[in-house]
Parts: structure tokens; C-alpha cells; sequence
């Protein structure tokens, strides 16, 4: 399929939004958001949907508009100049009100969303369905740093299976902490879900390591270790991976 979508180059050329979704890295939002003071309004409705938990509280202290956080899953990686290939079959966008109320207009944007082919969701639990997610990505990327490989090969060696593992257990001992209620087999379902993910796939994380690139790695281990030294929760080895990534 070919589509031809306007295109812009600065967001100063935006006018009267009713809706903007923001896709850029996390640590792009804060720069982002202050340039489009200038163009939403009251009445915009912004979905953040990066990796990590309080993206939106980030974007909420620039803009006087709602703001709702989401998610997207699915595995995507740029393979080339003007490229992206997507890898597995999973490609959902979730997102909701947290601690609202969902509205109307909140219902005509997933319906929107949907007759444009994409499986958006709309949900009242955002909040557990990022932990969820948070999860699932911050022991993915951590298994595939320690190893400096895809994820099948991660998971079939004992020592990066086992930094999975651990971090996957401290990030469920933070969210408990942080009050977010888990199904009982949390653990198993996570990493079931890395286990039957396609064995080629290499973390955002690692990718952006490989090439130079500023990484997420403040939304993603850095969140565990900020929580867990708030709720004074061991994190060993969430903290040796950001060592190994920021030094």
C-alpha cells in the first residue's frame, strides 16, 4: 500500500489540533511538548506512547490540554533509510484515562483508529496495562544487553536467562510496591511471552546501543532503580545493566 500523508517539518506549521500522538524516543518528549505549547489547545487530546510508565506526567507539565497515556506493541526495527521492518505478528496500540473516565470523544478516536486498520484499544486499567508492558520490555532489553544479542540467543544461554529473570523479578517487586495488583503468574506469563517472541529480535535498547544512539535506558531500567529507591527495594541487577549502559 502507498500513502501520501501531508507532511510537515516543524511543528510551528501545525494548526488547531484535535488529536496528536506522540511516538518520538522518551527522551525527546520534554523538547517536543514545549514546542507545541505554541499550537494545541484545551480542547487537543495527546497520547503519549513510549516505553516506560510517567511519559504522559512529563508531557502533562508542558501542556494545558488532556493528555493519555498509551502503549504500542509490537516489534519494529529501522533497517534501512526510509525503513521499518516489523517482526512477529503482534502490532496493538493501547491507551486510556488514568484514573478517569473514558469519554466520548476518547471512544471516537479508537473508532477512528480501528477504521484506519489499526488494533487499537481503548481502556479503563492503562495504568496496570503499562506495568504490563513495562515488564515485558525492561527484562527483554536488559537480557539482550548483557549478552549484546537478539533475544533467543539471550534466553538459551544460562547467565543472560538468568539477569532476565532477576530483573523481571525486581521490577514485579517495585510495581507491587508501587500498589499495582499483578495476576499471580506474572512472571511465568512474561516470560512465556519472550520465549514465543520471534528469536531474531533485538531490544530498541540494544539496537540504539549498537548504533551510537541515545537510548531509553532512564525510562526503563532508571525507573526501576528511581522506585526502587523509593520504596527501599532491592535492585542488583537492574542496576549492574544501567551500569553497563550508561558508562
Amino acid at each position: 500500500h502507498h500513502i501520501f500523508p501531508k507532511i510537515i517539518e516543524h511543528i510551528s506549521e501545525i494548526v488547531d489540533p484535535e488529536l496528536v500522538i506522540l511516538a518520538v524516543k522518551s527522551y525527546g518528549l520534554a523538547e517536543v511538548s514545549e514546542k507545541l505549547t505554541q499550537v494545541v489547545r484545551p480542547e487537543t487530546t495527546v497520547i503519549t506512547l513510549q516505553n516506560g510508565l510517567d511519559n504522559y506526567l512529563v508531557v502533562a507539565k508542558y501542556l494545558d490540554c488532556e493528555v493519555l497515556p498509551g502503549l504500542v506493541l509490537v516489534a519494529s526495527t529501522k533497517t534501512a533509510a526510509n525503513m521499518i521492518t516489523q517482526k512477529g505478528t503482534q502490532k496493538r496500540l493501547v491507551f486510556g484515562p488514568r484514573g478517569g473516565k473514558i469519554t466520548p470523544k476518547m471512544r471516537e478516536i479508537v473508532k477512528i483508529l480501528r477504521e484506519a486498520g489499526i488494533d487499537a484499544k481503548l481502556t479503563e486499567r492503562i495504568e496496570t496495562k503499562l506495568w504490563k508492558k513495562f515488564l515485558f520490555v525492561v527484562s527483554f532489553s536488559s537480557a539482550t544487553v548483557a549478552g549484546m544479542c537478539p533475544i533467543g540467543e539471550a534466553l538459551s544461554n544460562p547467565k543472560t536467562l538468568t539477569v532476565y529473570k532477576e530483573v523481571l523479578r525486581e521490577a514485579i517487586a517495585v510495581g507491587k510496591e508501587e500498589g499495582i495488583i499483578f495476576e499471580q503468574d506474572i512472571f511465568e506469563t512474561t516470560l512465556n511471552g519472550a520465549l514465543n517472541f520471534d528469536p531474531l529480535t533485538k531490544s530498541s535498547l540494544l539496537v540504539d546501543l549498537e548504533n551510537h544512539r541515545q537510548t531509553e535506558v532512564e525510562a526503563l531500567q532508571g525507573v526501576v532503580i528511581r522506585l526502587a529507591e523509593k520504596n527501599g527495594v532491592s535492585v542488583p541487577v537492574t542496576e549492574e545493566i544501567y551500569r553497563k549502559i550508561v558508562e
